[in-house]
């Protein structure tokens, strides 16, 4: 029987994840909605997977790659699924090293079922913890991602020059190449920004994407 340890700031979600995911295989010893709670149970309360979200809720506090790494170093063996509707974990500023090895990086939108999500906590449980972490990652580079997190932050581009340290024509030349790279043609008429943060919202999972005005 594999016991779960779970982590979901979103109230909904963690009850239905609570009530649905036991089975003969899996039990869920805890279920929690904030990072201080989750690490405070991981470190009394026997378990073998940790589900955690990616994006908690507290923008001051940890993200799910924080408190997985808070949770291996008192819990060496146990297994890591980051559940997140993020599709890159470097779009919330994390990068790849961060990463807990072996850790299983799962989108919500991509859960078809409860057995599918069973079926990767059991592989977490299972994969050796000196793999490769199983994480996906967009097509763009850290410095790309970066400047996408900035605009949707609503930030000019002479507030990204200046927080970088660059040129305005440098954060020009890197907009345009994230442009590209998204598949759109240089064209005059597109609002370049528009389709960066729509983009950006796309690939978080966010219903802001529905929002951003289309150019």
């Amino acid at each position: 029987m594999l016991r779960v340890l779970l982590l979901e700031d979103e109230t909904l979600l963690l009850t239905t994840l609570a009530s649905s995911l036991p089975d003969e295989t899996i039990t869920v010893v805890g279920a929690f909605e904030n990072a201080k709670s989750a690490v405070a149970a991981a470190a009394t309360t026997p378990f073998d997977v940790l589900v955690t979200d990616l994006d908690l809720a507290d923008s001051l506090g940890p993200n799910g790659i924080v408190v997985a790494n808070v949770v291996r170093r008192t819990n060496p063996g146990v297994g890591i699924v980051l559940l997140t509707s993020y599709a890159d974990p470097r779009l919330i500023g994390a990068k790849f090293a961060q990463v807990p090895d072996g850790t299983q990086y799962v989108r919500k939108q991509d859960v078809r079922d409860i057995k599918m999500l069973r079926s990767v906590i059991h592989r977490a449980a299972f994969v050796p913890v000196e793999f490769m972490p199983n994480v996906p990652a967009v097509d763009l580079t850290d410095l790309q991602i970066e400047t996408m997190r900035l605009i949707a932050d609503g930030l000019s581009n002479a507030e990204i020059a200046r927080q970088r340290v660059v040129t305005e024509r440098a954060v020009e030349m890197s907009i345009r190449r994230i442009v590209r790279s998204l598949g759109y043609t240089s064209d005059s008429s597109l609002n370049t920004r528009a389709l960066i943060i729509r983009a950006y919202y796309e690939m978080t999972g966010s219903g802001n994407a529905r929002q951003t005005a289309a150019p």
